[in-house]
């Protein structure tokens, strides 16, 4: 598999790997490192141990997207930890910091009426046994996403426990990075997720899925993908172009409701009087961030379009990185 000078320890590296990760994880890793293993042979690298020289210049011949790089080159790493415990000191590579270049598309309001519209009249060509209460299903999962601004794979994981009809809050127990949060939502939310769990049959079955899935499966929920093909055929009966502008945006998708609700609740909360700022993180800690940055990227989208709101979070950030003061040098 491998031909460099290195190829045996590569090959005990992966075995070691192979009892500690994913059969997912562990091809990721064999790709990267056989990529890391033709260039060494490339440049006739002769040596156990890997320098800084040889590391850098494969970090700088890798192409592709940040998150790519970053995933080959922390891999990388690790292997040159495992040489260095072989005996073989190496340098230990910096691995470069993910960028995100995306874009999000955000839906205007009378797109957002367009779609709500068409989702209270789906009307399925084929009978439900496949996937139930659609007509029901489909337009309470976008009132979810679109008020409460959660991630898809959360909001399909909910079972009717997790709604409190009382508190007018919603458990997400299988939120990203397995870290729970409860939300409160707005009474109307609350009051259409009750009406909601009562025409469906599950108000009085806490372990069902608020958004169940196959009639012949037991114990699972709508998926992602059937989520998503049903709102592509949203989009497509509102007229919205769904195509990607760029290279880096995805175009309209169900994740771009999260954006909305980002931007939305920054409009409210400056209406309301609620100057926000650097020590405010009420926004962050209701999405599941963990600090002002990763909000942040969900406030990428054109100033022209919402220029109040882009303002307003340039202040709400400001302060974050201090302005350093480069002292000018005669030559």
């Amino acid at each position: 598999m491998f031909e460099s000078i290195v190829a045996n320890e590569l090959n005990s590296f992966l075995e070691i790997r192979k009892a500690l990760i994913s059969q997912k994880t562990l091809k990721a890793d064999k790709t990267a490192l056989e990529s890391f293993d033709k260039y060494l042979v490339s440049v006739n690298y002769s040596e156990k141990f890997l320098c800084e020289e040889v590391l850098d210049a494969w970090i700088r011949s890798l192409k592709g997207k940040s998150k790519t790089t970053n995933g080959k080159v922390l891999i990388v790493k690790n292997f040159a930890k495992y040489l260095s415990s072989m005996g073989y000191p190496s340098f230990l590579p910096y691995v470069p910091r993910m960028k995100s270049d995306y874009i999000p598309y955000i839906f205007s309001d009378d797109e957002l009426s367009l779609l709500f519209h068409y989702a209270d009249n789906l009307q399925p060509r084929v009978s439900s046994t496949c996937s139930p209460h659609l007509q029901s299903k489909i337009p309470m999962l976008l009132r979810v996403l679109y008020s409460a601004g959660t991630r898809l794979g959360e909001t399909l994981s909910l079972r009717q426990k997790d709604v409190d009809f009382n508190t007018h809050t919603i458990f997400l127990m299988e939120a990203k990075c397995s870290k729970e949060r409860r939300i409160p939502i707005h009474e109307t939310l609350a009051l259409m997720l009750e009406k909601y769990c009562l025409s469906i049959g599950i108000m009085y079955t806490p372990e069902a899925y608020l958004f169940p899935g196959s009639k012949t499966k037991k114990d699972c929920h709508f998926t992602s993908r059937q989520a998503e093909r049903w709102f592509s055929k949203l989009l497509r009966l509102a007229g919205i172009d769904q195509r990607a502008k760029s290279w880096h945006e995805r175009g309209a998708c169900l994740h771009c409701l999260r954006h909305v609700f980002v931007l939305k609740s920054m409009q409210q909360l400056e209406a309301a009087g609620h100057s926000v700022d650097v020590n405010d993180l009420v926004l962050p800690s209701y999405l599941g961030h963990d600090c002002l940055l990763d909000t942040d990227k969900y406030m990428k989208f054109s100033g022209t379009l919402v220029t109040s709101s882009l303002n307003a979070f340039e202040a709400f950030t400001s302060g974050l990185i201090p302005k350093v003061e480069v002292p000018y040098e005669d030559e």
